[in-house]
């Protein structure tokens, strides 16, 4: 037929596949050429970022390739005091391997695989403070392969982790006052909340938190007995700083609000609150073990929930949306 087309020969097929792959191995053995001779000197950056976050800390990391070549076989280890506990990690897609012991203080090691050219990744880590009057550093050490199949080092400063016991002389202020101190500029505030998984009268706990403020020395401004809300006043007497705490007892949980311009006492404070509130119910055997006591914050954003939930009931989170069951 006049429009049949005419088939190729055996030997022109195996020209063409043999061609074709000629190009590949070139192209491939092109882009390996250009890779090892980018210079990734000085454009892989580690930054990082330690401050009081809420009630608790903030690490922030932020690891960059700057270069136009990966990187391979990143490993990341953060070495923190034993006094911290970490308590999550953003984003949430991230694993967290459990942290190993070491003398003194835990490591956490994490591992990523390849890092892109011109990519960057930013872990931020939670840390609750455990006790008081401690001091440790907290470091991270960033090895990676660069595009030359060596393996380089990144090291941060250490930085320096305080966390003293404050000394409260109590201070008076007529009550009207209070809105004033929570609109004073650069104020911080922060809040514990907890639920106890126990079928008990609340007013127990609403208690246990006054006689907690009245032991620090703080003073009380204003109780309101019928909603379950109390206003304690004191100052530092080394920062010389204002320190308000406000107690109360909502949709059964047990709160403690503080509220400062020293973001780093109201972290103390509330430590010191919390462990004081935890050992006391202990030891009066309201609860038998301290893990019948339950921190409400969201496993995913941090959040305060709404209320505490029954055993087994699922709970949602009223800032990330995200359920999630408490005990």
């Amino acid at each position: 037929m006049n429009n049949k087309e005419k088939e190729a020969s055996p030997d022109q097929v195996q020209d063409l596949v043999i061609f074709k792959t000629k190009i590949e191995y070139k192209r491939e053995e092109k882009d390996k050429y250009l890779f090892e001779t980018i210079d990734q000197e000085d454009k892989i950056k580690l930054e990082y970022d330690f401050r009081p976050f809420s009630g608790h800390y903030l690490y922030a990391i932020l690891l960059s390739n700057q270069s136009l070549a990966p990187i391979t076989g990143v490993k990341i280890k953060i070495k923190y005091p034993e006094f911290l506990s970490l308590t999550r990690c953003t984003p949430p897609t991230i694993s967290i391997p459990p942290s190993v012991e070491q003398r003194g203080s835990k490591q956490l090691n994490l591992e990523f695989g390849e890092f892109n050219e011109n990519s960057r990744k930013q872990i931020n880590l939670h840390f609750k403070a455990l006790s008081l009057k401690n001091v440790g550093e907290l470091r991270t050490i960033v090895t990676y392969v660069n595009n030359k199949d060596f393996v380089r080092v990144l090291n941060s400063e250490p930085v320096e982790i305080r966390i003293d016991k404050l000394n409260i002389t109590p201070k008076i202020i007529p009550s009207f006052q209070l809105k004033k101190i929570l609109q004073i500029p650069g104020i911080k505030k922060a809040i514990k909340s907890f639920g106890v998984g126990i079928n008990i009268d609340l007013d127990i706990f609403f208690n246990i938190i006054e006689q907690i403020l009245r032991a620090h020395n703080f003073q009380l401004i204003a109780k309101d007995l019928d909603n379950k809300i109390i206003w304690y006043l004191g100052t530092d007497l080394e920062s010389e700083e204002d320190i308000l705490i406000i107690g109360q007892i909502v949709s059964n949980k047990v709160e403690v609000i503080a509220a400062s311009q020293n973001h780093h006492i109201i972290i103390s404070i509330l430590t010191q609150i919390s462990n004081d509130f935890k050992e006391r119910i202990l030891r009066r055997g309201i609860v038998s073990s301290i893990d019948h006591i339950y921190e409400l914050e969201c496993k995913y954003c941090g959040a305060v929930l709404p209320y505490f939930p029954k055993k087994g009931e699922s709970i949602e989170c009223e800032k990330c949306n995200y359920e999630q069951i408490v005990w």
